[in-house]
């Protein structure tokens, strides 16, 4: 069995350290977890159970958005352009 990881400091109480990952309990939680980029953190201090984001914006992250931005306005004007010259 591995270790579990240590996160940042909890929302409630503010300890640093202290959060843990924690299963999902339900269906719900499991959709939540598979559909988001959300994951379930427990307190080890205060007993605070909830979600939190398990991603960060960095460099790599946004020169990707941009990309798939500016590939979706290209793809956008080729169909205009096409369905311009069609009707």
């Amino acid at each position: 069995m591995g270790t579990k990881k240590h996160y940042s400091k909890c929302p409630v109480c503010g300890n640093e350290g202290e959060l843990r990952n924690s299963r999902a309990r339900n269906t719900k939680e499991r959709i939540i977890k598979y559909l988001t980029w959300y994951e379930l953190y427990r307190c080890k201090k205060c007993g605070w159970r909830g979600w939190k984001a398990n991603f960060t914006f960095n460099k790599s992250l946004i020169k990707t958005i941009v990309l798939y931005l500016v590939l979706m306005v290209i793809a956008a004007i080729i169909v205009y352009n096409i369905l311009k010259l069609v009707v």
